[in-house]
Order: structure tokens, then sequence, then C-alpha cells
């Protein structure tokens, strides 16, 4: 009988790839994918999954409990669970619980009994001892959408407070005063932070609170159309309602409808929770919406990786942001009309604004205030990104920061760190494998650098040569007609690039070490794909096919800097783009063409990163001159490299230094050929003349290879933590 490694064997390929394809993984490339499947035909190779089962102890099988499938946020949310569950080789079992306490016993016993490997809840209430079942067989949970008391586990939730807040103050703004809100049952987490959000909005306006005007009950559309019924039975007459969810707003309407009483024109409404179908039945209606798909997503990622991982991992609490969609059920688009009487002036278009919610702090979740003290710098030899932030932001901080973009050199590495990697160091700009985080922040930490990369890569189809001595190098892409674009090669899962910058994220805590998130773009990938010289022809030819490839690279790092940020936004300390769009003489292409094709698209890139406030940093080699006003246009506020072989770096500095942040001038042919005393010089001269006034980081100009001799990056280093003190820079300290 054929084994697993008898159809990798026959394909050419490991085991694991033969494991991905059996499991309908999707990130195989169709030609590897199609040479497994002829292996597995002409060997009638069947997998045996009890078997498989007995060796591992797995069923390959998570557990879905969620309170009522028929409300679109939880069929969503299921979507997200099942797609990222698929990806990595799992079913779903999904429970509806009903929101009721005997039902999601039942079910428990039933996901236990199957042998499920994980289970991802959406509790019935906030006690923990309901969910015993699953805490005495240590059996691994996340919680999803709603928080419990007395069992620190994973879970992931929409920020209802902050989001609460939001509504309530869009209604303030409006002009309204009375307002009330309908909310779910009182042991639920979710309905007693949506009054906490109602409640801190009110009093941020000091506007009085009328416990009459809160009212609980459930989640349901007759909960819903009871409680507006008993506001207006005895008289309270709200302005304004706020309903918890979307099943109590559809009841609030049929208890307006049945009233007689019009949305907006008598009483505005506003809900929690976005409906699909609002541009059909509820054009108007105001809302917060969750991610849904991404609270799933979350949800099956970190209980995946908890049950991959190989140590034991501390519970991780996930809170992603709402966002506030304006529309017209809240009468700022009320006017009077020719007849005197008060309407609605619709556009011919109905259109709706849709707003982040930035989440709470931890310090405002946890009515904390800052310790004291906190904010005190470290040591000038050591790793501190607040240094590092400070700096960007044009401030003078203890000393002049260091910062290395890409180091990509294996001896470099094991030279800092005292100790033979058990593994290669690739370029990840590529999408290779590269350092571990777990090393590269304690490769941060010993050098005093302030911050490491999290690479996020989607370069496809780019094709490589190995040279003599064994290195690969980029010779040309593989993309060159329309149909060559349905068969790009697959990204990374998103999933295991948010473990990845989970596993960053964890190395850092305590270090003074940040982490920030470096994506590839468009631009670059798509002349890399294409290849860079076709790519320059087809800009004058084939215009329409280049741009096509561009929106396809661009839609999928959207896709992904939004789930980044939503999520990590908070324990980032900034954002890189990495896209070169110039050379030595100036723009890869004629700079007509080029705003016509760039900064649009680029501005979407990073739209989501600015929504969240972070600072956002690009990369591209070249001239400057001409790049530089496109970029701050754009909205960037950092720069790498500056290179001095093709930049004066001083007059950059007096030009842009009180708008532009740069980071990297110590040219790497000077690392590579230079001696130590002409290494430590410069970086004498650069952290005098460019470090007044902040704004200036330093760093190479290009990524740290093989051929630096580490000597020569170290004395980089320790010239940086020599010269840069504030107050003596430039002088030996």
């Amino acid at each position: 009988m054929p084994t697993i490694g008898d159809v990798a064997k026959r394909a050419g390929v490991s085991t694991a790839t033969v494991s991905r394809v059996i499991n309908d993984a999707g990130n195989v490339n169709a030609a590897t994918r199609d040479r497994i499947e002829r292996a597995i035909q002409d060997l009638h190779y069947v997998p045996n999954v009890a078997a498989r089962s007995l060796r591992s102890k797995r069923t390959s099988t998570i557990a879905l409990l969620v309170p009522d499938i028929t409300n679109p946020f939880w069929t969503t949310v299921a979507r997200g669970v099942e797609d990222v569950a698929q990806s990595g080789g799992y079913s779903v079992l999904l429970c509806n619980t009903d929101e009721n306490p005997t039902k999601q016993l039942a079910y428990l016993d039933v996901v236990l009994s199957q042998r499920v490997d994980g289970v991802i809840v959406a509790p019935y209430d906030a006690d923990a001892r309901n969910l015993n079942k699953l805490r005495d067989r240590e059996m691994p949970t996340v919680i999803i959408d709603r928080r419990i008391n007395g069992w620190e586990v994973d879970s992931v939730y929409g920020d209802s407070v902050g989001g609460a807040r939001a509504l309530v103050q869009h209604l303030i703004r409006q002009g309204h005063t009375r307002i009330a809100i309908l909310t779910g049952p009182p042991n639920t987490s979710t309905s007693e932070d949506r009054v906490a959000g109602y409640r801190l909005a009110l009093s941020e306006a000091n506007l009085p609170i009328d416990e009459r005007l809160i009212r609980r009950g459930e989640y349901r559309v007759a909960s819903g159309e009871q409680m507006a019924r008993q506001l207006f039975d005895e008289g309270l007459k709200p302005t304004a309602i706020f309903a918890a969810n979307n099943a109590i707003a559809m009841g609030v309407m049929d208890a307006l409808q049945r009233r007689g009483l019009r949305v907006p024109q008598d009483i505005a409404l506003v809900c929690f929770d976005e409906l699909p179908e609002a541009s059909r039945f509820f054009p108007f209606l105001t809302v917060v919406a969750q991610p849904a798909y991404d609270m799933g997503m979350n949800a099956a990622q970190l209980l995946i990786s908890r049950l991959d991982a190989e140590v034991s991992l501390q519970p991780r609490q996930v809170v992603l942001p709402t966002r506030l969609i304006k529309r017209y059920s809240c009468g700022e688009h009320l006017a009077d009309n020719i007849s005197g009487q008060v309407g609605l002036q619709l556009p011919g278009e109905l259109r709706s604004q849709s707003i982040l919610v930035k989440p709470l702090s931890r310090q405002e979740r946890r009515d904390l205030s800052m310790p004291k003290g906190s904010e005190r710098m470290s040591d000038c030899d050591k790793s501190d990104v607040n240094r590092l932030l400070k700096t960007f932001q044009h401030q003078e901080a203890d000393r002049v920061p260091h910062l290395e973009f890409w180091v990509t050199s294996k001896s470099v590495y094991e030279y800092v760190l005292e100790r033979e990697l058990k593994y290669d160091i690739v370029d990840a700009s590529v999408g290779g494998q590269s350092i571990s985080p777990e090393d590269h922040v304690e490769f941060a930490r010993r050098l005093g650098m302030d911050a490491v990369a999290c690479n996020f890569s989607w370069r496809p189809n780019n094709l490589f040569a190995k040279a003599a001595d064994g290195t690969e190098h980029y010779v040309g892409g593989s993309v060159k007609t329309w149909a060559d674009l349905d068969d790009l090669e697959p990204p990374v899962p998103l999933a295991e690039q948010l473990s990845y910058l989970e596993r960053y994220l964890r190395a850092a805590q305590g270090t003074g070490v940040g982490v920030f998130a470096n994506f590839t773009s468009f631009f670059d990938s798509t002349m890399l794909a294409v290849g860079v010289t076709d790519s320059l022809y087809m800009f004058m030819d084939n215009r329409p096919f280049l741009e096509k490839l561009m929106d396809i690279l661009l839609e999928h790092q959207v896709t992904v800097v939004r789930a980044v940020c939503n999520r990590f936004a908070d324990d980032l300390a900034f954002v890189l783009v990495n896209d070169d769009i110039a050379h030595n003489g100036g723009l890869m292409i004629h700079p007509t063409m080029f705003m016509e094709i760039f900064p649009h698209r680029m501005k979407r890139l990073i739209a989501l990163a600015q929504e969240h406030g972070k600072l956002v940093a690009m990369h591209t080699d070249g001239k400057m001159d001409m790049v530089l006003p496109i970029l701050y246009d754009i909205g960037f506020n950092i720069i790498h490299p500056i290179e001095p072989e093709s930049n004066d770096i001083f007059q950059i500095k007096q030009q842009w230094g009180d708008k532009l942040a740069f980071v990297g001038n110590v040219p790497t042919p000077l690392l590579a050929y230079g001696t130590r005393e002409q290494i430590e010089q410069m970086v004498q001269e650069y952290c005098a003349k460019l470090g007044p006034g902040g704004g200036n980081v330093i760093g190479s100009s290009t990524s740290i290879m093989e051929g630096i001799p580490p000597e020569n990056f170290v004395a980089m280093t320790k010239a940086v933590h020599k010269y840069g003190r504030y107050g003596s820079l430039g002088v030996s300290t």
C-alpha cells in the first residue's frame, strides 16, 4: 500500500506539501498541485484519516458554538472560522445554542464526545463555570464576541464599549439628549459593554443618565419590539433609540411602524451590528459594524496556532475595532421642504460614510492609569522603541536611534548572537525563510537596535538562478500574458502571517525592541513578476496588463494591511511599505505616467494604517529629488533610505527635515570594504550634522548581506552609541 512518502518522492516534493494538497490548502501553486495529484492517481494512494487521527491523537476537527445562526452576524463569523480552518486542514462542527444554557451544556457534551481538537465558543453568559467541561478537559478554547469571568483563555471580540460610545456621540452631535438604549441580557458581556459605552458618551457630554431609558431584554426581534413598546407605553418619549444588535433594531422598527412613527423624522434609530441586506431594507440606518468575518478568522487562527505550538502559550486577547457607518437614520439630513413639512432630503444615490472607531486603549479598558516612570527612557545603550518614535516625530531623545530594515547575512547574525544558527538566512523580502522572530529580537536587543521588521511579502512568479557561491539571485519574472494572471504563485495564508507576527510580539515583550510591519507593494512587485526589462517596454505597449497585475497585488495587500492593523495596530511601532519606485537617475518610469499609476493606489494601501494613527514609512532606492514631494503628498512620514551614492543627504535633511524623517544613510560599500575607523568617522559626521532636532535614524543604505564583515557592521552600531548622545552629538562618550 503506497504511503504519503511514496507520493512525495514521485512528485519530487516534501510530505508537508503533499499534505497541503490532500487537505486542500490554498498555498500550493497550480503546477505543483497538478504533479502531486497525478502522483496520487498513479499510485492509487488513499489517505488514511483514521490512522492519522490515531497517530496524532487529533481528529482535524474543531467545534464552533454560536448563539443564533439565523443572525447574519454569526453566519459571517462562521464563514471566517471555516475559511481559516479549511486552509489549515480542519473541518468545522457547527453548533447553534439558541442563547440557551441547557442547549449549550448539551453541545459541550457532544463536541467532547466527538474528540474535537479545539473549540470556539460564544458563551451564553459571562460565568466561566458554565464552560467547566472544556476547562476540566484542558480543551484548547477560544472565546469569541463575549468575555467571560474566571478563566484566562484566548479570546476575540469587537470593541463594544468604543463602538457604543461612537454611536451615542453621533446622536448627541445631531442634538439628541434623550437617548434610550435597548440591549441584551445583563449576564452577557456585550450587553453590558454597550451600556458602558452609552453611559460614557453621555457623561463625557455632561448629559444626565436616565436609568428608565436603559432596557435589558434578549438579542431577539420580539424582545426589541417589546422593549420599544414599553418605552412609549410609559410615556418616556426618547428622541433617539440605540438598539444593541440588529435583531433588536428590527423589533424596534416593528414597534415604531405600529405607532405610525417615522425614522428619522419622528425618532432617530441607530444599531450595533450591520445587516447584510441594509441597502435593501434599511438604506438609511446608521450602525456600528463589527468585522464579523475577521472575528471568525482571528478566532480560528488563535486556536490553530495554539494547537500547532510546540510550547505553552499565554492567553491572548484580541480586540478588533468597529466602524461607525453614518447613513440617514439620525436626522442629520432633515430639512424643511416647500410644503412646510419636515422631510428627509436624500440624494439620487444613497451613500454612507464609514469611519474607523479605534478600540479603547488597554489602560482605558482596564481602567488603569499609566504607571509612574513608564515614560522614562531606557539606558542609552539599550533598545528602546520610544526613542525611535520620538526621533521620527522630530524630537531629540537620549541618543540617535539605530535601525536596520533587512539583515540577510547569516554570519552577521551568528557573530552578534554568539552561536551557530541551524537554518539558512534568505532575503525575506522575496518570500524566503528568514531569521526566526525570537533570534531576530535577541539580535536587536544585543545591538541596542530599537525595532525589527516582520515581513508580509507577496512577490509572485520571480525567477532565480544559483550563483557559483550557492546564493540565489533574481533573474526575471514569468508573468507575460493575461492568462498568467490566473496562475500567480499564491501568497502565504493570512492566518500563518498573523501567527508569525504574534511570535515577534511575544518575543519583543519587555525587551525594549519594537516591531514594525513591512508590506511589499504593487509597483516593483509587478515589475519583478513580469521581468524588469520587459515591464519597462510594457508600460508603453501594454499598460492595462501591468495595471491589472498591480491591482491584483494591491487588493491582496490591502486585505493583509487591514487584518494586521485592525488587530495589532497598538502593538506595532510603525508600518513600512517596500516598493522600489526609483533608481540612481530618478523615477523608474516617466513622471506623468507614474503619477497616473502610483499615488492613488498607494494612498489606498496605507489608508488604514493612517486611520489607526500609525506612522507610515516608505522604502525605495534611488535618487530622491523628484520622489520626496510625491511621497510627502501621499502621506508618508518616514523614508528609507537616502543613499549617499545618489543623493546629497545633508541638503535633503535641510530641505525636508521638518516634514519627513529619514532612516539609513551609511553606504553598504563602505561597510563591505572600508575600515572600522572609516566607518566610525562617517557615523560621527552623520550624528553631528544630521542628528540635531531629531528626524534622522542611523542605518545602512541597503540590506546587510553576506560579504559585509560582521565586525564592520558592529563597528557602525557601536559608533552610533559612542557619538549619538544628544547634548554631545559627534563627541565621543
